[in-house]
């Protein structure tokens, strides 16, 4: 079974979703075998597109810790504004 999970985050700018696509990129290598993740900014928004061959638990999993990832970075980006 192949399952598709198209994600899209809209932000308030055009910055936030390279800020967050430039911070994602690294977690997306060397997947395991059967789970493929495809990004890309189109103004305000970041399209995150799955796939996956394997469990739809690994598939889940996978998602959860790519949005806990873009929720770490857009608490550091709250903070940075803060700051400066």
């Amino acid at each position: 079974m192949k399952v598709r999970v198209k994600l899209i985050i809209e932000c308030k700018d055009e910055v936030i979703p390279k800020i967050l696509y430039s911070s994602l990129k690294p977690d997306n290598i060397n997947l395991p075998e059967g789970l493929s993740i495809d990004m890309n900014v189109d103004k305000k928004l970041l399209m995150i597109n799955f796939s996956s061959d394997s469990k739809l638990e690994s598939l889940i999993s996978t998602i959860d810790d790519l949005l806990t990832c873009c929720q770490a970075s857009l608490n550091t980006l709250k903070e940075i504004k803060s700051v400066t």
